[in-house]
């Protein structure tokens, strides 16, 4: 019996639809003979007659005939090798939860984008972070360095994390191997010149014995650029040559957002994506134990409408108790008195760095930038630093996160009341101070 292709053409064998040869798996699937099921009707059924190789040759056969391209695996035109690569590029502007649109994106279907995100990337080390546009909040970035008295030293994160509670402190961390502390303030707009007299109150009672403090003028988490990422291993595979080529994208000092009218709904849902961005409404709405529609309403008419969140970034970072091979080292860069152009070309080899996490300018004019590297992958940063921006000599320090002396905040939302941000320098003044005696006791 002669049976019909879709081009028209008749051959004396059954033949199953054509998939490209990345797809075709087993050869002989190709093709079938009629078998006949338990209610007598006709279903296709592997042809066994066929040897293997003489089936994977008359396979290979037809692939050159229909002139099908020969691409590796899940080789796409945009230069991705892997369909995670594409899932990525998309969750930066649509959000991990919004399954929907990233499958409209990358053309892929719900369930394997669901799977992808909420399996795969968690296995390979992929973390999901909701970036809140502090302006919008009415609040400002400061970084500060804090040194910390021989007394209070070892008892450091229990004083950082008083100023977390009461003095909009966003993260901390140690640096080695100088042993300071660095952290990240998010303060209401006018109270920089108060937290400094604050700080220094701390120096009075014995438990700083320094500190420095200095306003972002811009701030940019880098969009992680999968390019140099297998999927498959689970690991960077950085071809050095090719950084160079890669496009820079500056970092410059924008317009402040105005402030906008948000409440303490807006900041609880805000709370609530910074812990886990994978979170929905729903049970979001359980955890606060608020109406879920109360939830819907301020999600959609506030923090998505003002751009409360603008973005999602993807970060990838290993533990080292797990791989140590594979796992990754958390570089702090500070580069100082740079002129204009010099810094210019700092921060634009910079930015080609592929795991590059976040850029920050400061008032002083200090560039700093926090990388997240594979320890495989330490000397050639440090090479393709030194050839793509020659003579730093002191310019530049390097400094290395020590993750167990590390904690990441979310808004600030006890500190948020009827009327406003509260900011009380007496109250925070009596809290570090019941703190540091309790400390001292011990």
């Amino acid at each position: 019996m002669l049976f019909k292709r879709s081009s028209g053409e008749t051959h004396p064998r059954r033949y199953l639809p054509f998939k490209k040869e990345a797809e075709l798996g087993d050869p002989q699937l190709l093709f079938t003979k009629p078998v006949r099921n338990s209610k007598g009707r006709q279903r296709s059924g592997r042809l066994n007659s066929l040897p293997r190789s003489l089936t994977h040759l008359i396979t290979q056969d037809l692939v050159a005939k229909l002139s099908l391209p020969r691409v590796k695996p899940n080789q796409t035109k945009d230069g991705f090798s892997d369909l995670e690569a594409r899932i990525i590029t998309a969750i930066g502007s649509a959000g991990p939860r919004n399954i929907a649109q990233i499958s409209r994106m990358t053309g892929t279907h719900q369930e394997t984008i669901r799977y992808k995100i909420k399996k795969r990337f968690a296995r390979l080390g992929f973390k999901f972070h909701a970036e809140v546009d502090f302006d919008k909040l009415g609040l400002g970035l400061h970084w500060g360095t804090l040194y910390f008295t021989n007394a209070f030293y070892d008892s450091a994160p229990q004083v950082l994390r008083v100023l977390n509670r009461v003095g909009y402190l966003t993260y901390y961390a140690k640096v080695l191997p100088q042993g300071s502390y660095i952290g990240l303030f998010a303060l209401p707009q006018g109270t920089p010149d108060q937290y400094k007299v604050l700080l220094s109150d701390l120096i009075s009672e014995g438990v700083l014995s320094g500190f420095t403090f200095d306003e972002v003028l811009a701030s940019k988490h880098k969009a992680m650029n999968p390019q140099f990422f297998d999927f498959r291993s689970g690991r960077w595979e950085i071809d050095w040559a090719r950084v160079p080529d890669q496009i820079s994208t500056p970092l410059q000092i924008g317009k402040r957002a105005q402030a906008v009218n948000f409440d303490l709904y807006d900041l609880l849902i805000i709370k609530e994506l910074q812990r886990d961005s994978l979170q929905h409404l729903t049970g979001i709405a359980k955890k606060l134990k608020v109406h879920q529609k109360t939830l819907e309403y301020h999600y959609r008419t506030h923090v998505q409408k003002w751009k409360m969140i603008p973005s999602y970034r993807v970060g990838w970072a290993q533990d080292a108790s797990n791989r140590p091979a594979r796992s990754t080292v958390t570089t702090r860069l500070t580069f100082h008195d740079l002129s204009k152009q010099r810094l210019s070309e700092v921060q634009g080899s910079i930015s080609r760095v592929p795991f590059l996490w976040a850029e920050d300018l400061l008032r002083s004019g200090t560039y700093v930038a926090t990388l997240h590297v594979p320890v495989t992958e330490l000397l050639g940063v440090s090479s393709y630093i030194n050839e793509s921006v020659r003579g730093l000599d002191s310019k530049v320090d390097v400094g290395f996160i020590k993750s167990a002396d590390t904690s990441s905040f979310t808004v600030p939302c006890g500190q948020y009341g009827k009327g406003g941000w509260r900011f009380d320098v007496q109250e925070m003044k009596g809290a570090l101070r019941i703190e540091a005696a309790a400390l001292l006791q011990k």
